[in-house]
């Protein structure tokens, strides 16, 4: 913005010549000064209509007009990028002329007093280039406007991974569900899910408000396919899983696809996560199963080792005093040394025969206690 006169533009017949369309502005001036800017710029290719016109591509102020303030504050409401440059015709070059017109919006000024037809080329000369800034601008603001999207996806796709590691940190159902949850709310989402294992199904939601209709829909829903669309609520479905979210953006089609895409990545890795930790209650209570079958083994083989111990203690005894009763009836016998002799042989062969089989039996025995002590064994590691 400079601010310069322009009695020196050069206004020669080239410029005059040439054909250009006309340029549609907005006129604020004080009733005495508005014909006199009315037929000079009109004859030199300015055309004078409202503000609020859809051709309307300038606002030219005269500060000596002594309601402008009001009457641009009048004017239609437009969007930022639409609102048409405001041009001032300041009275002199002090400074605070031009404070004033900048407090006021304008976007470029110039001093009086100027002539129309330099008026009109240098109001065609500004508008021009205000366009261009306007479309340049437009251009950064779209720019930034991706380049944040971009950083906000890179933010998010961190925050993904994130949830990956702390997730298969997760111990138990619960604090795997918390974390999902919180990761859906840091979207900007809102949800529910169900995590199914063998004994039914946990139910979570993340506003401490319960819904029973959000369960019943989750559990009824298993056979439709793994995403299922009902305008801003969507269901995702897997086999140990399953996430209802209720507030998809479906009004903002991009995010609502980025979005989408988010909730499957999470959804993935929840399932993930979900499935190794019903293996590991599977693996846990399998494991529990056979200690406790490894600890019952363990008894019965001690009952069985000790009830063997007293038969065998017994058998002897009962043997030993068998033998002596005889060995003491013999005495008493009539018998020849020869004979006694024979008897003795042979009730001290069934004695060893006798000793023999429970020798047998004891060394089976132990190979059995050996067996069952090794079974032991395997189911406790």
């Amino acid at each position: 913005m400079s601010g310069i006169d322009l009695w020196d533009d050069d206004l020669g017949a080239d410029s005059t010549t040439v054909e250009v369309a006309p340029l549609h502005i907005h006129l604020i001036a004080a009733s005495e000064h508005e014909a006199f800017w009315r037929l000079g710029l009109e004859d030199h290719g300015v055309r004078l209509g409202d503000a609020d016109a859809a051709e309307c591509q300038l606002i030219l102020v005269d500060e000596r007009c002594p309601d402008y303030e009001q009457r641009l504050a009048q004017l239609p409401k437009r969007d930022g990028s639409a609102r048409p440059p405001i041009f001032f015709l300041v009275s002199n070059g002090t400074e605070p002329d031009c404070m004033r017109a900048f407090s006021c919006g304008a976007d470029d000024y110039v001093h009086l007093p100027i002539s129309p037809e330099a008026l009109a080329v240098r109001l065609k000369r500004v508008e021009s280039q205000l366009r261009d800034n306007s479309a340049m601008r437009l251009q950064l603001s779209q720019s930034s406007q991706i380049a944040f999207q971009s950083m906000t996806l890179n933010a998010e796709l961190g925050r993904i991974l994130q949830y990956m590691e702390y997730g298969f940190a997760c111990e138990d159902f619960a604090a795997l569900a918390a974390l999902t949850l919180r990761t859906f709310n840091e979207f900007g989402l809102h949800a529910s899910m169900g995590i199914f294992h063998d004994r039914g199904m946990a139910f979570f939601f993340d506003d401490n408000l319960r819904r029973p209709i959000e369960q019943e829909v989750l559990e009824n829903s298993r056979h439709l396919g793994r995403i299922s669309d009902f305008g801003s609520r969507t269901i995702l479905n897997y086999a140990h899983v399953a996430v209802l979210i209720r507030n998809m953006p479906v009004d903002d089609p991009m995010r609502y696809g980025i979005l989408k895409d988010h909730i499957c990545y999470i959804a993935n890795g929840l399932e993930a996560r979900t499935l190794a930790m019903i293996n590991e209650l599977r693996s846990l209570e399998r494991a529990i199963r056979i200690q406790t079958t490894a600890s019952v083994l363990q008894q019965m083989i001690a009952e069985m080792e000790q009830a063997k111990l007293e038969v065998t203690k017994r058998s002897t005894e009962e043997l030993q005093a068998m033998l002596d009763t005889l060995n003491l009836e013999f005495s008493q016998l009539c018998l020849t040394g020869n004979e006694e002799q024979r008897l003795m042989t042979l009730l001290a062969d069934s004695s060893d025969r006798i000793h023999t089989l429970f020798r047998g039996a004891a060394e089976q025995d132990q190979l059995f206690q050996q067996l069952l002590s090794s079974v032991a064994q395997t189911l406790e590691r």
